[in-house]
């Protein structure tokens, strides 16, 4: 095990904050670790070279923060296990079903395994797109299930701190600046292309993962801190919805207005499928809600994102006149990137994967194979492969909870502060969905997702929590009795019989 130079700054913070600050801090330390994706905080060479991100040894700082005796925590953690309830029942049955499902099914499918071998090794590109090998029991069953407990954690972390009022503006402002800096990151990379800042920033892309620097025909693939510019797009459109829902319900606008612009800006230029994919789904989704319920879109954001979709159009404007050749080959990149995408090899080999997920649901009447037996590229077959029924049943209805589509506040801003940011995590939740749906290979559903669903549920809980009044109270001057009706009052009341008098 080899500590990098990132886990040891972690080990710096979080210990001090472990010692000296409060939940909140905590919490905000390990959202920050969420920008670092592709980092590792620890380097595990006998195993095979994987590594711990930063996000994952972050949480360890928080599970003592949460769990140590004495900090009156136990009745809060106890709470948000409860709200969470379907989203453990997931991920115990998945833990089950990591060690028993690749032995009870060995040898009777074929699946392509999550860490493969190279391509060199295959006598054809198709070869390798279909590669497959007969399921069996590996140390990838092992990994996914501790990410898997690590987003339980992370969920329950989430619903204890955003319980309270400080917690949930510790937590919005908190992604409001890792939004501003994910995207400003993301444009330094491609500016700073072939310059000692790349270098820098390839410091800090030591994970163990295929460290991809793609370019299309002179553009440059904006990936910032990630491995390659899908991961740094998902986790871009993740939190740019939250901040745009926390921008229309006007919760921290002065934080959350300009993060999200800088987020959308980043995620246009990005060229990634996941990017486009996912801003065609949320722009839909909005526009479809603002549509059929009246109050949906304040008048005043309406008129702002009208405004800057009219700059837009006149900037698109202006550089086909100016250069021509430019919007061409970026139209081309476009159409690349989105259209041509489900054509390529890459798409047909996710396709590939994807379809693995049913088969295996089928072939074991439902039961599924086990968390980390196979390689998907969507969450929702990978859900239904690995966990099985039982599993794709509690995923889906831990969703609902938390999104609580008959819950007016779902698609109305509400002035309640608590009410809002719940919605927001509750939107951001569901995008995070649709997109892993297109693009995740295992059926973890991730730290975001957790961090999301956590919140929303404390933030908008299954029981409406009583707000205390706030408001000015009128007290009423004591009551004035004379001496006959004080009299009055102390003496006994007769006591009247309906039985005859004798």
């Amino acid at each position: 095990m080899q500590l990098t130079f990132i886990g040891a700054i972690q080990v710096l913070l979080g210990l001090s904050l472990f010692l000296a600050g409060s939940i909140e801090a905590m919490f905000a330390f390990l959202l920050v670790s969420t920008l670092f994706g592709g980092s590792a905080a620890i380097v595990l060479p006998m195993l095979g070279g994987s590594s711990i991100p930063p996000v994952q040894f972050a949480l360890v700082f928080m599970a003592l923060r949460l769990l140590v005796p004495g900090v009156g925590n136990g009745m809060a953690v106890g709470q948000a296990a409860r709200a969470n309830i379907w989203l453990a029942t997931f991920i115990l049955y998945g833990a089950v079903l990591a060690f028993i499902g690749p032995r009870l099914f060995a040898g009777q499918i074929d699946v392509t395994p999550m860490r493969g071998k190279v391509e060199a090794r295959y006598i054809s590109m198709r070869a390798y797109i279909y590669s497959t090998r007969p399921l069996s029991f590996s140390a990838q069953n092992i990994t996914t299930t501790v990410y898997l407990f690590g987003t339980l954690l992370t969920a329950i972390a989430a619903h204890v701190v955003c319980s309270k009022e400080r917690g949930r503006r510790v937590f919005v402002r908190t992604m409001a600046i890792a939004g501003l800096v994910h995207g400003l990151i993301g444009f330094l990379s491609v500016a700073a292309k072939g310059t000692p800042v790349e270098t820098v920033l390839a410091l800090f892309r030591n994970g163990s993962y295929a460290q991809l620097d793609h370019s299309y025909r002179g553009f440059v693939r904006m990936a910032g801190l990630w491995p390659e510019a899908s991961g740094f797009a998902w986790f871009g459109i993740n939190w740019f919805v939250f901040l745009f829902e926390c921008w229309l319900r006007r919760v921290d606008s002065r934080y959350t207005g300009p993060a999200a612009f800088v987020l959308a800006a980043a995620l246009l230029c990005s060229t990634a499928t996941t990017a486009y994919v996912g801003l065609g789904i949320y722009g839909a989704l909005v526009l479809g809600r603002s549509l059929l319920l009246p109050g949906a879109m304040p008048a005043d954001r309406a008129l702002i994102i009208a405004g800057a979709g009219l700059a837009m159009i006149v900037l698109i404007t202006g550089l086909m006149i100016a250069h021509p050749v430019l919007v061409n080959d970026a139209t081309e990149l476009l159409r690349h990137m989105t259209v041509d995408k489900g054509q390529s090899l890459s798409g047909e080999q996710r396709g590939f994967w994807a379809w693995q997920g049913w088969h295996a649901f089928v072939a074991t009447h439902g039961i599924g194979i086990g968390p980390g037996s196979f390689r998907s590229s969507s969450l929702a077959t990978a859900v239904l492969g690995c966990t099985g029924l039982i599993g794709a049943t509690a995923m889906i209805v831990h969703m609902i909870s938390a999104f609580k589509p008959t819950r007016l506040s779902t698609y109305v801003p509400s002035p309640d502060m608590a009410l809002s940011t719940g919605a927001a995590c509750a939107w951001a939740a569901v995008v995070d969905a649709v997109v892993a749906s297109l693009s995740s290979p295992t059926c973890d559903p991730g730290t975001d997702f957790a961090i999301l669903t956590g919140a929303a549920l404390a933030l908008r809980p299954i029981v409406p929590r009583l707000t205390p009044w706030r408001g000015p109270v009128r007290r009423l001057p004591p009551l004035q009795l004379s001496p006959a009706m004080a009299l009055g009052s102390a003496m006994p009341e007769p006591a009247f019989s309906t039985q005859p008098a004798e």
